[in-house]
């Protein structure tokens, strides 16, 4: 049910990074946290303003149009085709805006943390903690957003990583990349933090605890640190178990929240309701409005339709074939046959618009296949794999791997199915795809009429690059550019 409605507060900065670690400095002209909140009550708010930051449109928007989950609709009318062409450089949108959001995401957490020093908390300071838990949880979240598609290797301690500001940066802060290896720790040591203050074990729609547990066996899985992530994703598959068919009908319909660990609340009238920005990888808006402009089905103007390739790797009895993708075979408007997005078909009245389920059960057994596949037991991969596939398919699903490559690729084509339109394949495919053999995966008859049906893994465009506009006034950051831009 649909309960929350997230304030978005007026404390919103641009800014522009270069330098290192800067802990405990004062910048001069900062609206600092003890100026900005003076009680608990306002540390509440400006929490509401950070969760207001998290989003995950730009990601599912990219994911699918730069890799293979969509081809071009019918009624597109240029939305995404340069992208779809693989056109990506630091002058695009994407790492323009996630750069911009995941920053100004940080400074909004970062408020909170600092306001916990400051503010008088006498008799709340349960609550307090627990905000200030959730902070730190939310710096994280936006941290590892940055490292995954900015980081050109995750398992590489000693590679540029990303700028981590962590303290309230005023408008001309510049900050150089620190190293990944840097970059991981902090991110484990807020979601430290976060478990060890929230006072929740569970609950959608907030940081919890588990939620924080699930994010840090993301990040370890990420950084192929899979001693971190096993025990860590093995409880969580314990606590949430997998949906069966029904519920995970449900959970995609926002009516069920089986296996949900949490999820982004998406509610009328809150400041995501509306279409956003069509066709562009962009933050803000309704999900399904990165697929149509209108509507789920024919009708509602699709501009990308599910890909060939991945309709067609969906078996009939798989239940995500059916929360994912509409067929509407000829005669129709588009005198083809169509396969639209249905995955965000709206609710609450509101078509494309649902919530965002950022961490699920479901991933917690892909990272313990991950796990085995890493440690060369192909066999155990195959067993996490097959719980997936058993609960979606609704019966005993047996699956085998010949070896470790066979399971990298058999993990790469069940995240596939399991994510498809939440914004992982491009994710997956550049930190997984080498090791399974796995590459995009295009239709001819989707990609040919673009010349563009595939692209290496290694291809630089697979990571991230600083996005020019951060050059002008910070140039040490161009000698920090990613290789290929």
């Amino acid at each position: 049910m649909k309960k929350i409605k997230l304030i978005l507060s007026v404390v919103v900065a641009a800014f522009i990074f270069s330098c290192e670690d800067a802990t405990d400095i004062k910048q001069p002209g900062v609206l600092d946290a003890s100026a900005a909140i003076q009680s608990v009550s306002d540390m509440s708010d400006a929490l509401n303003s950070a969760y207001n930051s998290m989003d995950v449109a730009l990601d599912i928007h990219h994911s699918a149009v730069f890799t293979d989950e969509i081809r071009i609709g019918f009624d597109n009318g240029g939305q995404g085709q340069s992208l779809y062409r693989f056109n990506l450089n630091n002058g695009s949108a994407g790492p323009s805006n996630l750069w911009l959001g995941s920053y100004s995401g940080i400074r909004r957490a970062n408020l909170v943390i600092e306001a916990a020093g400051v503010v008088d908390a006498t008799g709340q300071e349960a609550l307090r903690d627990d905000i200030l838990g959730q902070a730190y949880a939310i710096r994280a979240w936006h941290h590892l957003k940055l490292a995954s598609y900015l980081i050109v290797d995750m398992s590489d301690d000693s590679s540029l990583g990303v700028p981590i500001v962590d303290f309230v940066t005023s408008t001309d802060y510049q900050a150089t990349r620190n190293t990944t290896g840097e970059t991981f720790q902090f991110i484990y040591d807020d979601l430290d933090q976060a478990i060890s203050l929230i006072s929740s074990t569970s609950g959608s729609i907030y940081f919890s605890k588990d939620a924080a547990r699930a994010l840090k066996a993301r990040a370890a899985a990420y950084r192929e640190d899979y001693g971190t992530a096993t025990p860590l994703a093995q409880s969580l598959l314990n606590s949430y178990p997998l949906a069966n068919q029904a519920s995970y009908t449900n959970v995609f319909a926002d009516t069920s929240n089986d296996e949900v660990i949490m999820k982004l609340e998406r509610t009328v009238n809150d400041s995501y309701d509306g279409q956003g920005q069509t066709g562009a990888s962009a933050n803000g808006g309704w999900a399904g409005a990165k697929f149509a402009f209108t509507g789920p089905d024919l009708s509602g103007s699709p501009y990308y339709e599910v890909a060939t390739n991945l309709w067609n790797a969906f078996d009939p009895s798989d239940i995500r074939r059916s929360v994912n993708a509409v067929e509407f075979p000829t005669p129709n408007a588009a005198g083809r046959v169509v396969y639209t997005v249905n995955k965000y078909r709206g609710s609450e009245g509101q078509p494309l618009m649902n919530d965002h389920k950022i961490l699920r059960s479901s991933e917690m057994a892909l990272i313990l296949a991950e796990a085995r596949a890493d440690a060369n037991d192909p066999a155990g991969a195959a067993g996490f794999v097959g719980q997936v596939r058993t609960a979606r398919f609704g019966s005993a699903q047996t699956v085998t791997y010949g070896n470790a490559a066979e399971a990298w690729g058999g993990i790469i084509d069940e995240r596939r199915l399991e994510f498809a339109f939440e914004g992982s394949r491009y994710l997956d495919l550049r930190r997984l795809g080498a090791k399974g053999n796995r590459t995009v995966d295009r239709a001819s008859q989707d990609c040919d009429p673009f010349g563009a049906c595939t692209i290496p893994v290694t291809d630089f465009r697979f990571t991230y690059p600083i996005p020019f506009g951060e050059f002008n006034a910070n140039p040490a950051l161009r000698e920090e550019q990613n290789p290929g831009y």
